[in-house]
């Protein structure tokens, strides 16, 4: 069934006919449930944007020596295809017919050497790749650089290959040496994999192929019909979709509310002032006058709090000593720093305004997009009953001894 776009009076679409249109219009929602609901083995582990976890199966199946079965017939294809962009781009490297000749079921796969998220060596090519991983997050500190002079040093009579792998094919920072590919290249390896193979590979290597494929394609790299389906189902639903959207869970200000239910349970705590995206908080042993000389910090004087930063895709914890009593301030800094872990000063002293005296990640990016509400609670509750085991005792411990 289709339906055609809404119209709408001055007074725009009545919203009860608008969401009753887009629940019949039932073909095209159909097909999009049919494309992005299908079980898969990854999705379901939660490593969509886990980088770590995508450089390990691609290091395993690189692995000539792995249990796939498959040989070497998965690092020829990625190397052959890679080499060929190489060339075209004029890049001096390894001649994709070298790659198509040789025999490279002894080479050896290295995971993190030297911070290299993949490092291939084959001593008997006297031949060396290195492959950067980026899935969702950006290039830093010219590590690219860093890591072919690391190359170059300890192989350095080697035929060097440098591959940047990520999903928009930015181009690499040291793009005179690196070539920069997509994932789509590696569907396409693993794609024609399956084809050429099918009568040799195993089941079971075979349905976590195409689990990996339909994983990229439909979480990672952008699906085309997809894409044509949102579209085509959002210009005939605006009006309901963003009324959808309007009143969407919001999984920030839940956190939030779960975060300050936790700390009023717990008498070892008082709640400073907290907003969805701060949450503000202190050890009541601290509350106290000599560590009430804040200014700037917030409207209750405290200058050193603990505080929860709720953004809408991460969760830290810290500890942050704010502006105020410049003899307090120095006297608690020095305290940290002396005792070392575990606070984690930053290197500017405490001559800045406010300075960072510990600070811990509780939910990663990636936690967001892989579990439900009680799974992120469950994450939650168990790293704060670790920090109040771990960190917290040394600390309070601390300033109890600075101001007895």
């Amino acid at each position: 069934m289709t339906s055609q776009p809404e119209t709408t009076g001055e007074e725009g679409p009545d919203p009860r006919e608008a969401l009753e249109k887009f629940v019949l219009d039932s073909e095209e929602l159909a097909r999009l449930d049919e494309l992005t609901s299908q079980f898969n083995i990854f999705e379901a582990l939660g490593i969509v944007r886990q980088e770590i976890r995508h450089s390990d199966f691609l290091a395993w199946l690189m692995n000539p020596a792995q249990t796939h079965g498959l040989g070497d017939y998965f690092l020829k294809g990625f190397l052959f295809k890679t080499s060929v962009e190489a060339r075209m781009r004029g890049k001096e490297t390894i001649s994709p017919v070298d790659v198509d000749v040789w025999d490279l079921t002894e080479t050896e796969i290295r995971r993190e050497w030297r911070n290299i998220d993949i490092l291939l060596v084959e001593n008997a090519q006297r031949f060396v790749c290195v492959i950067e991983n980026k899935i969702y997050s950006s290039e830093h500190s010219d590590q690219l650089r860093r890591y072919r002079e690391v190359v170059e040093t300890e192989f350095p009579d080697y035929t060097r290959h440098y591959v940047l792998l990520n999903v928009s094919g930015e181009e690499p920072s040291d793009s005179e040496y690196y070539v920069g590919v997509t994932y789509d290249e590696v569907c396409d390896v693993i794609e024609r994999l399956l084809k050429m193979r099918a009568s040799t590979i195993g089941d079971d290597v075979a349905t976590a192929l195409s689990h990996y494929v339909t994983m990229i394609r439909r979480r990672v790299m952008p699906d085309m019909e997809i894409q044509e389906l949102c579209r085509r189902i959002y210009s005939k639903h605006r009006a309901a979709l963003d009324l959808i959207y309007e009143h969407r869970p919001d999984l920030q200000a839940a956190i939030s509310d779960a975060l300050l239910e936790m700390i009023r349970a717990d008498q070892e705590f008082t709640l400073d002032l907290s907003s969805k995206r701060v949450i503000r908080f202190l050890p009541v042993s601290w509350d106290r006058p000599e560590l009430k000389v804040g200014q700037g910090f917030t409207k209750t004087g405290r200058l050193l709090l603990f505080q929860f930063w709720n953004n809408p895709n991460w969760l830290g914890l810290g500890l942050m000593l704010g502006p105020g009593d410049e003899n307090v301030r120095r006297q608690i800094y020095e305290a940290a720093r002396k005792m070392g872990s575990p606070f984690t000063l930053g290197p500017k002293g405490s001559s800045t305004k406010f300075v960072w005296l510990f600070s811990k990640e509780i939910l990663p990016t990636a936690d967001y997009d892989d579990l439900d509400f009680e799974k992120i609670q469950a994450r939650v509750q168990e790293a704060w009953s670790a920090f109040k085991s771990n960190e917290l005792p040394l600390m309070i411990n601390l300033i109890d001894q600075a101001f007895p």
